[in-house]
């Protein structure tokens, strides 16, 4: 809808029909509305890659929306973001092959300034899988009670298995229960968060183990 502004012979602003009008430094100027792209409706090679892109990383984060929401909580609050949108942002530019394809080795699920763990290691067991770390005397003692974060992650099932605050970091080890084995491999992340939730470790990848 458009409105006159000064009569039948005046100008006018808003839209008519295929064309807009405003006032533009004290004259009113009417021009086309532009035409819809072919092109970009349909997509460039570079647009259907980014759209390919951002739908495979939001069905991966979909699954674990509970777990990112608090490990990018804090690097959310400096972005001004929620903590999906953080790590979906991060995880858009660094965890994607040259092909497309996830790389999960540069997939963070958790993002912060706590040290991560010394010198990690997962294997399997009769019920799941087991997580280790070394265990050395912190500089701040107050670190030796921060709680491990767990994460399982079957690609081709789309399913994972958590554990969003386990084991201090002073006893060295925790079991994560899978259920019933799959005979799948897993992607396996470890961090650590503290009592508070104030701080939290960038997530370290494990690699991948069968159950």
């Amino acid at each position: 809808m458009a409105i006159l502004n000064e009569g039948i012979n005046g100008g006018f602003t808003g839209k008519v029909g295929s064309v807009i009008g405003y006032r533009l430094n004290g004259k009113w100027v009417v021009r086309g509305l532009p035409k819809k792209s072919k092109q970009n409706k349909i997509g460039s090679a570079e647009q259907k890659r980014s759209r390919a892109k951002f739908a495979v990383m939001q069905q991966f984060l979909s699954v674990m929306l509970p777990y990112v929401r608090i490990g990018f909580n804090l690097e959310a609050k400096l972005q001004n973001l929620s903590a999906h949108n953080a790590a979906k942002s991060y995880n858009l530019i660094h965890a994607f092959t040259e092909h497309g394809e996830l790389d999960y080795a540069n997939i963070l699920l958790t993002k912060g300034k706590l040290p991560g763990a010394e010198a990690p290691l997962v294997k399997t067991v009769e019920n799941g899988l087991v997580f280790s770390w070394a265990i050395s005397k912190p500089a701040n003692p107050m670190l030796a009670d921060d709680q491990v974060m767990l994460m399982a992650y079957q690609a081709e099932r789309n399913q994972m298995v958590c554990m969003y605050s386990g084991a201090r970091r002073k006893s060295g080890i925790e079991v994560l229960e899978m259920g019933d084995p799959t005979g799948q491999a897993y992607h396996t992340w470890i961090s650590f968060v503290s009592d508070d939730r104030m701080a939290i470790s960038t997530s370290q990848y494990l690699g991948t183990c069968v159950f």
